[in-house]
């Protein structure tokens, strides 16, 4: 799936620990309102789209725009750089979708009998007084509840807690059909085939030398070539590599970094290297701002993965989503979608918020 495919595809990832996306949400959501006027009263309470009496209104829709933006840096990536697609309009597709998924989810998880046990319910709530209580404080004033939720969200306390209260819902529901799934070794050749690209890796041993003021980039490759020959010739990669190389992540883990097809987009020089070449081979690539002395030491294919943990937990991920676009493609929930309040909503304010903040973010990695 290329990147802008990827902006067009929407399935809801759930965390196990409801508890710590909603903290991770919040902190996210403090991040993005830094800039933010308080709200005084809630607008935009048209429903927008419904299955049967679970109703999105004009706001929320606003809130799931804001949650996955919070999220999902590579989608937000792209819609900022790609001069194919309109950010506005594709926000607001994926939203639609998030919206149809979640609407039949909590319906079919509610048909199927799952509710919260009163613990449950009870953690929700101490977790929503932490997160009122940590963060009531805007400009010097102490926001009310109420105040609290139509500031950092644009929704109110109650359709706060209903989402997440729903969402715990879902969550529940995604462990049962884990749980439910069909892991024989079919079942995982098709997760890995439907998720080649995240499972597929290459075990790789690498020394980063970056291009500066100091050093160029044809001095840099003259560097390299000497310390391939010295490899070749028998030395040891982890001296090589703490003699020749600044990169705190690499140096911790011995030169190790897995590398997997995913990555080919933004890192094809080094995709090339290892698709072509044996295991034990050594070789020079270089980008515009560093170069690499790479040894590709192992390859991780089917067999190699089958029945491991991790192939395991892709394949109940697999039964999971194809359950849950089966059930969406069906027509055993009618999702109403109101096309004209639809096409009045305005995402232009949630989509700057997220550019600004990313922005930072990623001048910050820089």
């Amino acid at each position: 799936m290329n990147a802008e495919n990827k902006v067009r595809h929407n399935i809801i990832v759930l965390c196990c620990c409801i508890v710590c996306v909603i903290a991770a949400a919040v902190c996210l959501a403090v991040s993005f309102s830094a800039n933010k006027k308080k709200t005084q009263e809630a607008v935009g309470n048209k429903v927008v789209a419904q299955v049967g009496d679970l109703k999105v209104t004009e706001n929320q829709f606003k809130f799931f725009a804001g949650l996955i933006l919070n999220q999902e840096e590579e989608t937000v990536r792209t819609l900022y750089t790609s001069s194919n697609l309109s950010d506005k309009d594709e926000i607001k597709q994926y939203t639609s979708n998030f919206a149809h998924e979640y609407l039949v989810r909590v319906a079919e998880a509610k048909e199927q009998g799952v509710t919260l046990t009163e613990d449950e319910l009870s953690d929700l709530e101490k977790q929503f007084k932490t997160d009122y209580e940590n963060n009531k404080n805007v400009d010097g004033e102490v926001l009310d509840e109420e105040d609290f939720y139509l500031y950092y969200y644009g929704i109110t306390s109650s359709e706060y807690k209903e989402f997440w209260k729903n969402w715990y819902i879902i969550d529940k529901h995604t462990n049962i059909l884990e749980n439910s799934a069909d892991v024989s070794e079919n079942a995982q050749q098709l997760a890995f085939e439907e998720y080649y690209d995240y499972l597929y890796s290459y075990t790789i041993s690498v020394i980063e030398l970056k291009v500066n003021t100091e050093n160029t980039k044809a001095d840099l490759l003259t560097k390299a070539e000497a310390i391939k020959t010295q490899l070749e010739s028998g030395a040891d990669f982890v001296s090589l590599l703490k003699e020749n190389c600044t990169d705190e992540t690499l140096l911790k883990n011995n030169g190790v970094k897995e590398f997997y097809p995913i990555h080919k987009t933004e890192a094809s020089e080094i995709y090339d290297f290892v698709r072509t070449s044996a295991i034990g081979e050594i070789g020079i690539v270089s980008t515009e701002y560093e170069v690499y002395i790479l040894r590709l030491d192992a390859i991780k294919d089917f067999e190699k993965l089958k029945n491991t943990e991790t192939l395991l937990k892709w394949t109940r991920t697999f039964h999971v989503n194809k359950t849950v676009a089966d059930l969406v493609s069906s027509d055993k929930y009618d999702y109403e979608l109101q096309k004209d309040v639809y096409d009045s909503i305005d995402l232009s304010g949630v989509l700057q918020e997220a550019y600004t903040y990313w922005e930072s973010v990623w001048e910050e990695n820089k």
